[in-house]
């Protein structure tokens, strides 16, 4: 009788671990950093990618996601400096939250496709191409997308940041933020666009 009395608790503590690690297995560990805050284009998009996550509760640890290149609003084939390590950097931050984020570098006609009909003539509107909904996305389990534009105000004084999670299956947004940088911050990552 005795030895039942000292097993008991052993087999407790077994069959709660056990539980334990079957819970955690299915839920993202999240492991954001601390980062300097005096870095303003860090600071800027990793508060992007915070404000995403905020919208962003019903993951599963399998979503897999690309971050594309954030690309100019005006023109969706051209990138920069500046476009580049922001989608750099976003990728950084949601794979800190744990996020399942894919490196996989993609042509943007694989990623998107501009829709001048569907946005009435607008080059800056786009859509998921067809080619990541059937078949890139299904390949590597990409669930969503994180696209990104920006375009710099008349004046030169700010640029304009939208960025969004798009759902590859059927294109509609899971989660958006727009923010605004001063170009005199950013102003030598802007000015390599013409060279890129």
């Amino acid at each position: 009788m005795k030895k039942r009395i000292y097993k008991f608790p052993f087999l407790l503590a077994f069959i709660a671990g056990t539980f334990a690690g079957c819970q955690t297995s299915t839920q993202r560990v999240a492991t954001p950093v601390n980062y300097d805050e005096s870095d303003y284009l860090i600071s800027k998009n990793y508060e992007a990618a915070d404000k995403l996550i905020d919208q962003l509760k019903n993951l599963q640890v399998s979503d897999g996601f690309i971050v594309a290149s954030f690309t100019n609003i005006n023109n969706l084939e051209e990138s920069s400096s500046f476009g580049r390590i922001s989608g750099e950097q976003i990728a950084s931050r949601l794979a800190q939250h744990g996020l399942k984020i894919l490196d996989i570098k993609l042509r943007k006609d694989e990623i998107y496709v501009q829709s001048a009909l569907s946005s009435g003539g607008n080059p800056g509107e786009f859509l998921l191409s067809r080619n990541l909904k059937d078949q890139i996305g299904p390949q590597h389990d990409i669930s969503a997308a994180v696209v990104g534009t920006y375009t710099t105000t008349r004046y030169g004084k700010y640029t304009h940041v939208n960025v969004r999670v798009l759902q590859v299956e059927d294109g509609s947004i899971l989660a958006a933020h727009d923010f605004s940088l001063e170009n005199r911050e950013i102003q030598g990552l802007l000015r390599l666009a013409s060279r890129n």
